[in-house]
Protein backbone atom coordinates (compact mmCIF):
# COMPACT_ATOMS: atom_id res chain seq x y z
CA UNK A 1 0.00 0.00 0.00
CA UNK A 2 1.19 3.52 -0.80
CA UNK A 3 2.84 5.30 2.13
CA UNK A 4 1.01 8.50 3.06
CA UNK A 5 2.66 9.36 6.39
CA UNK A 6 5.81 8.65 8.37
CA UNK A 7 6.45 8.09 12.08
CA UNK A 8 10.11 8.44 13.04
CA UNK A 9 11.98 7.23 16.10
CA UNK A 10 14.33 9.79 17.63
CA UNK A 11 17.32 8.42 19.56
CA UNK A 12 19.56 6.52 17.17
CA UNK A 13 17.47 7.43 14.13
CA UNK A 14 17.41 11.24 14.18
CA UNK A 15 20.07 12.00 16.78
CA UNK A 16 22.59 10.50 19.18
CA UNK A 17 22.95 12.66 22.26
CA UNK A 18 23.06 16.30 21.15
CA UNK A 19 24.10 15.56 17.58
CA UNK A 20 21.89 15.02 14.53
CA UNK A 21 22.85 12.00 12.45
CA UNK A 22 24.15 12.52 8.87
CA UNK A 23 21.42 13.15 6.33
CA UNK A 24 18.69 13.81 8.88
CA UNK A 25 18.30 17.52 8.10
CA UNK A 26 17.99 16.77 4.38
CA UNK A 27 15.52 13.96 5.04
CA UNK A 28 13.17 16.06 7.15
CA UNK A 29 13.41 18.99 4.74
CA UNK A 30 12.45 16.77 1.81
CA UNK A 31 9.48 15.24 3.63
CA UNK A 32 8.19 18.63 4.76
CA UNK A 33 8.58 20.16 1.30
CA UNK A 34 6.37 17.36 -0.06
CA UNK A 35 3.97 17.91 2.86
CA UNK A 36 4.26 14.30 4.03
CA UNK A 37 2.64 14.08 7.49
CA UNK A 38 5.21 13.05 10.07
CA UNK A 39 5.43 12.46 13.80
CA UNK A 40 8.45 11.79 15.99
CA UNK A 41 7.53 8.75 18.07
CA UNK A 42 9.94 7.97 20.87
CA UNK A 43 10.42 5.62 23.80
CA UNK A 44 12.68 8.19 25.45
CA UNK A 45 11.84 8.26 29.16
CA UNK A 46 14.87 10.03 30.60
CA UNK A 47 13.70 13.56 29.77
CA UNK A 48 10.44 15.45 29.28
CA UNK A 49 8.99 16.35 25.91
CA UNK A 50 10.00 19.98 26.49
CA UNK A 51 13.58 18.97 27.29
CA UNK A 52 13.69 16.74 24.23
CA UNK A 53 12.33 19.56 22.08
CA UNK A 54 15.08 21.88 23.34
CA UNK A 55 17.72 19.24 22.57
CA UNK A 56 16.50 18.81 18.99
CA UNK A 57 16.13 22.55 18.42
CA UNK A 58 19.64 23.19 19.73
CA UNK A 59 20.93 20.56 17.32
CA UNK A 60 19.39 22.54 14.46
CA UNK A 61 16.17 20.65 13.77
CA UNK A 62 13.00 22.71 13.33
CA UNK A 63 10.36 20.89 15.35
CA UNK A 64 7.28 21.83 17.36
CA UNK A 65 6.24 20.24 20.65
CA UNK A 66 3.13 18.82 18.97
CA UNK A 67 5.37 16.94 16.50
CA UNK A 68 6.65 14.68 19.30
CA UNK A 69 4.74 11.73 20.79
CA UNK A 70 6.49 10.12 23.76
CA UNK A 71 6.02 7.04 25.89
CA UNK A 72 6.08 9.38 28.91
CA UNK A 73 2.87 11.02 27.62
CA UNK A 74 1.27 7.62 27.10
CA UNK A 75 2.33 6.52 30.58
CA UNK A 76 0.77 9.58 32.21
CA UNK A 77 -2.49 8.89 30.35
CA UNK A 78 -2.44 5.29 31.58
CA UNK A 79 -1.78 6.38 35.16
CA UNK A 80 -4.55 8.98 35.16
CA UNK A 81 -7.12 6.70 33.49
CA UNK A 82 -6.46 3.92 35.99
CA UNK A 83 -6.33 6.24 39.04
CA UNK A 84 -2.83 5.10 39.94
CA UNK A 85 -0.64 6.87 42.49
CA UNK A 86 2.84 5.93 41.36
CA UNK A 87 6.23 5.71 42.90
CA UNK A 88 8.10 7.33 40.01
CA UNK A 89 11.48 5.88 39.12
CA UNK A 90 12.27 8.74 36.75
CA UNK A 91 14.99 11.32 36.29
CA UNK A 92 14.11 14.84 37.43
CA UNK A 93 14.20 15.97 33.76
CA UNK A 94 11.25 13.66 33.07
CA UNK A 95 9.11 14.42 36.11
CA UNK A 96 7.45 17.52 34.62
CA UNK A 97 5.57 15.27 32.21
CA UNK A 98 3.82 13.83 35.29
CA UNK A 99 2.68 17.18 36.68
CA UNK A 100 -0.73 16.78 38.30
CA UNK A 101 -0.30 13.09 39.08
CA UNK A 102 -0.89 12.14 42.74
CA UNK A 103 2.04 10.25 44.24
CA UNK A 104 1.20 10.10 47.95
CA UNK A 105 0.49 6.63 49.38
CA UNK A 106 1.61 4.94 46.13
CA UNK A 107 -0.29 1.96 44.73
CA UNK A 108 1.93 1.48 41.67
CA UNK A 109 5.49 1.75 40.41
CA UNK A 110 6.35 3.53 37.14
CA UNK A 111 9.79 2.80 35.70
CA UNK A 112 11.59 4.84 33.04
CA UNK A 113 15.27 5.16 32.21
CA UNK A 114 16.59 6.63 35.44
CA UNK A 115 20.23 5.90 36.30
CA UNK A 116 19.99 8.00 39.47
CA UNK A 117 17.09 5.87 40.73
CA UNK A 118 18.49 2.45 39.86
CA UNK A 119 20.24 1.71 43.14
CA UNK A 120 19.61 -1.00 45.73
CA UNK A 121 17.67 1.14 48.18
CA UNK A 122 15.25 2.61 45.65
CA UNK A 123 14.71 -0.68 43.83
CA UNK A 124 14.03 -2.41 47.15
CA UNK A 125 11.43 0.26 47.97
CA UNK A 126 9.77 -0.44 44.63
CA UNK A 127 10.02 -4.20 45.19
CA UNK A 128 8.23 -3.98 48.55
CA UNK A 129 5.40 -1.97 47.02
CA UNK A 130 5.00 -4.58 44.31
CA UNK A 131 5.00 -7.41 46.85
CA UNK A 132 2.19 -5.56 48.60
CA UNK A 133 0.08 -5.63 45.45
CA UNK A 134 1.10 -2.46 43.61
CA UNK A 135 0.96 -2.38 39.80
CA UNK A 136 4.19 -2.27 37.81
CA UNK A 137 4.16 0.08 34.80
CA UNK A 138 7.12 0.10 32.41
CA UNK A 139 7.42 3.17 30.22
CA UNK A 140 9.36 0.84 27.95
CA UNK A 141 11.45 -2.34 28.15
CA UNK A 142 14.27 -1.22 25.91
CA UNK A 143 17.26 -3.55 26.12
CA UNK A 144 19.88 -0.96 25.25
CA UNK A 145 20.33 2.31 23.37
CA UNK A 146 23.07 4.28 21.64
CA UNK A 147 24.87 7.12 23.43
CA UNK A 148 27.69 9.30 22.17
CA UNK A 149 30.17 7.08 24.04
CA UNK A 150 28.70 3.78 22.81
CA UNK A 151 25.88 1.39 23.74
CA UNK A 152 24.25 1.63 27.19
CA UNK A 153 21.88 -0.62 29.11
CA UNK A 154 18.20 0.33 28.82
CA UNK A 155 15.14 0.38 31.06
CA UNK A 156 14.17 -3.20 30.34
CA UNK A 157 16.87 -4.80 32.48
CA UNK A 158 15.65 -2.98 35.60
CA UNK A 159 11.99 -3.66 34.85
CA UNK A 160 12.82 -7.35 34.40
CA UNK A 161 14.67 -7.39 37.73
CA UNK A 162 11.57 -6.07 39.50
CA UNK A 163 9.32 -8.51 37.65
CA UNK A 164 11.54 -11.42 38.66
CA UNK A 165 11.99 -10.42 42.29
CA UNK A 166 8.33 -9.50 42.93
CA UNK A 167 6.93 -12.35 40.78
CA UNK A 168 4.82 -9.95 38.75
CA UNK A 169 4.45 -8.74 35.16
CA UNK A 170 4.78 -5.15 34.03
CA UNK A 171 2.28 -3.32 31.87
CA UNK A 172 4.45 -1.94 29.06
CA UNK A 173 3.22 1.43 27.80
CA UNK A 174 5.70 2.34 25.04
CA UNK A 175 7.04 0.60 21.97
CA UNK A 176 6.55 -2.22 20.98
CA UNK A 177 3.04 -2.04 22.48
CA UNK A 178 0.40 -2.22 19.73
CA UNK A 179 -1.73 0.22 21.71
CA UNK A 180 1.14 2.73 21.79
CA UNK A 181 1.50 2.71 18.02
CA UNK A 182 -2.25 3.17 17.59
CA UNK A 183 -2.22 6.12 20.02
CA UNK A 184 0.65 7.71 18.10
CA UNK A 185 -1.15 7.17 14.81
CA UNK A 186 -4.29 8.81 16.18
CA UNK A 187 -2.18 11.72 17.43
CA UNK A 188 -0.66 12.11 13.95
CA UNK A 189 -3.92 11.96 11.98
CA UNK A 190 -7.06 10.05 13.01
CA UNK A 191 -8.00 9.59 9.35
CA UNK A 192 -4.84 7.62 8.51
CA UNK A 193 -4.87 3.86 8.14
CA UNK A 194 -2.09 1.95 9.86
CA UNK A 195 -1.11 0.19 6.63
CA UNK A 196 -0.41 3.49 4.86
CA UNK A 197 1.90 4.73 7.61
CA UNK A 198 5.62 3.92 7.80
CA UNK A 199 7.40 3.59 11.15
CA UNK A 200 11.16 4.17 10.92
CA UNK A 201 13.68 3.25 13.60
CA UNK A 202 17.03 1.73 14.55
CA UNK A 203 15.57 -0.89 16.92
CA UNK A 204 14.36 -3.80 14.81
CA UNK A 205 12.24 -5.29 17.59
CA UNK A 206 10.69 -2.29 19.35
CA UNK A 207 10.46 0.17 16.45
CA UNK A 208 10.04 -1.95 13.34
CA UNK A 209 8.60 -5.37 14.13
CA UNK A 210 6.45 -3.80 16.87
CA UNK A 211 4.99 -1.39 14.32
CA UNK A 212 4.36 -4.21 11.86
CA UNK A 213 2.48 -6.10 14.59
CA UNK A 214 0.29 -3.00 14.92
CA UNK A 215 -0.48 -3.03 11.21
CA UNK A 216 1.96 -0.31 10.13
CA UNK A 217 4.75 -0.71 7.62
CA UNK A 218 8.20 -0.88 9.20
CA UNK A 219 11.59 0.40 8.05
CA UNK A 220 14.87 -0.38 9.80
CA UNK A 221 17.72 2.12 9.47
CA UNK A 222 21.32 1.06 9.92
CA UNK A 223 22.14 3.83 12.37
CA UNK A 224 22.18 4.23 16.17
CA UNK A 225 21.94 0.91 17.99
CA UNK A 226 21.70 -1.14 14.79
CA UNK A 227 24.03 -4.16 14.76
CA UNK A 228 25.08 -6.11 11.67
CA UNK A 229 22.47 -8.74 10.88
CA UNK A 230 19.63 -7.26 12.95
CA UNK A 231 17.38 -7.30 9.89
CA UNK A 232 17.51 -11.13 9.83
CA UNK A 233 18.01 -11.93 13.50
CA UNK A 234 14.55 -11.35 14.95
CA UNK A 235 12.14 -11.10 12.02
CA UNK A 236 11.75 -9.49 8.64
CA UNK A 237 11.34 -5.71 8.37
CA UNK A 238 9.32 -4.51 5.39
CA UNK A 239 12.24 -2.28 4.39
CA UNK A 240 15.90 -1.75 5.33
CA UNK A 241 17.76 1.52 4.62
CA UNK A 242 21.21 2.87 5.42
CA UNK A 243 19.87 6.11 6.89
CA UNK A 244 16.87 8.42 7.20
CA UNK A 245 17.60 10.29 3.98
CA UNK A 246 17.22 7.05 2.01
CA UNK A 247 13.84 6.57 3.69
CA UNK A 248 12.74 10.08 2.72
CA UNK A 249 13.70 9.53 -0.93
CA UNK A 250 11.81 6.22 -0.99
CA UNK A 251 8.66 7.78 0.46
CA UNK A 252 8.79 10.82 -1.83
CA UNK A 253 9.12 8.60 -4.91
CA UNK A 254 5.74 7.11 -3.99
CA UNK A 255 3.98 10.47 -3.89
Amino acid sequence: MKIRAVMIDLSGTVHVGDTLLPGVMNAITKLKERKVPLKYVTNTSKESRRSLLNRLTSAGLKVDKEDIFTSLSAAKTHVMQNKLRPLLLLEKEALEDFDGVLTEDPNSVVVGLSPSQFHYGRLTEAFNLLKSGANLVAINKSRYYKREDGLAIGTGAFVSALEYAADTEAHVVGKPSVHFFHLALKDLDPSLMAAETLMVGDDVRDDVLGAQQAGLQGALVKTGKYQDGDEKRFGDPNYVFDNLEEVADFVINQQ
